[in-house]
């Protein structure tokens, strides 16, 4: 090859489109803009539904978005037992984080009705989210995954998992990532991933996975309650950790549905901007806490609003105070 020959290959090649990210920023945002798009849309059925029911129907107004369900569920090997989950705390992980990136500020658990899940969270407009999950047998290909998925091998603490992505050259899915892999009982767990912008972000998530543990854990909250009426049944419990929206550090919010009533506990610290549920609550600020109690029917749920929040013991801001025995 001459030196002409040398330079010309070097202009063209300099000269070329850069290669594709593994990170698509624009999809991404794309999605998430979607993705409030649907949860704005889901917020206004529900305030529907609860008008038209005249309260008969407990609904959960708080929830944050979970990844979308499962369109089916394949076959697979049959659940080794688990150990029994605690009675005395409503908000129970099936599994928990290890390490984490830097861009985590926090995690947020959510269980009940509609899913358990274990989010770890960033900050800012569109902040980076870890979705863990965990199922009985590994669910079917996620819904909201465009074209033909497709699976790319992935060892995950020397077992065979693999990623989920509409473009078997990148397992990453431009950065709306989907990890799989099959936990030491005999279930299967997901991370879903987006936002999160790092050029390693294949190694982080797989670490990320390889460190989860998987397990029953009663996660420690700022209250107790000395009772609950007997007609009182979970229907939903969530921590969050978003400041920028709640404008407090964190927020606990238990709802209970009995006889067609739906009772609300909100417990943060004090400035918080928002309370859900329905009813007019009854709130009280102690030991540098707010909580507020709301009952839609009191008659229907056998006690009112009052009643409840004078069970309720508020435990302080200090995070290592809390309790994994909530209630009792």
């Amino acid at each position: 090859m001459t030196d002409h020959e040398l330079t010309t290959m070097l202009k063209d090649l300099a000269d070329a489109p850069a290669p594709r990210p593994r990170i698509d920023l624009d999809r991404a945002r794309r999605v998430g803009g979607r993705r409030r798009r649907v949860r704005t849309a889901a917020l206004v059925v529900g305030c529907a539904a609860v008008v038209t029911a005249g309260g008969l129907t407990a609904v959960s107004l708080f929830r944050p978005t979970p990844p979308p369900a499962p369109a089916a569920v394949l076959p697979g090997p049959a659940p080794v037992p688990v150990a029994p989950a605690p009675t005395d705390n409503p908000l129970v992980a099936k599994a928990s984080f290890g390490w984490l990136p830097e861009e985590i500020k926090g995690v947020e658990y959510a269980a009940g009705e509609h899913g358990d899940t274990v989010l770890a969270i960033g900050r800012g407009d569109l902040a980076p989210m870890i979705w863990l999950s965990v199922y009985d047998r590994e669910p079917g290909p996620p819904r909201d995954l465009s074209g033909t998925p497709k699976q790319v091998p992935q060892k995950v603490g020397g077992r065979d998992g693999h990623w989920i992505t509409a473009d078997a050259n990148d397992p990453l899915n431009h950065g709306d990532s989907y990890l799989r892999w099959p936990t030491p009982d005999g279930r299967w767990a997901q991370l879903h991933t987006y936002y999160l912008a790092r050029p390693d972000l294949q190694q982080a998530l797989v670490r990320v996975a390889g460190e989860v543990t998987f397990g029953p854990r009663a996660v420690p909250l700022p209250l107790r309650i000395s009772s609950l009426p007997p007609s009182f049944r979970l229907s939903d419990a969530t921590t969050s950790r978003r400041p920028d929206t709640d404008g407090v550090p964190w927020q606990l919010v238990l709802q209970y549905s009995a006889n067609g009533a739906l009772a609300t506990i909100n417990v943060s610290p004090p400035g918080n901007h928002r309370t859900y549920g329905l009813g007019e609550p009854e709130c009280v600020t102690k030991n540098g806490l707010k909580a507020c109690v709301g009952i839609d029917q009191p008659k229907a749920a056998g006690i009112t609003a009052k009643e409840l929040l004078s069970r309720i013991t508020l435990l302080g801001p200090d995070e290592s105070q809390w309790t994994p025995h909530v209630i009792g």
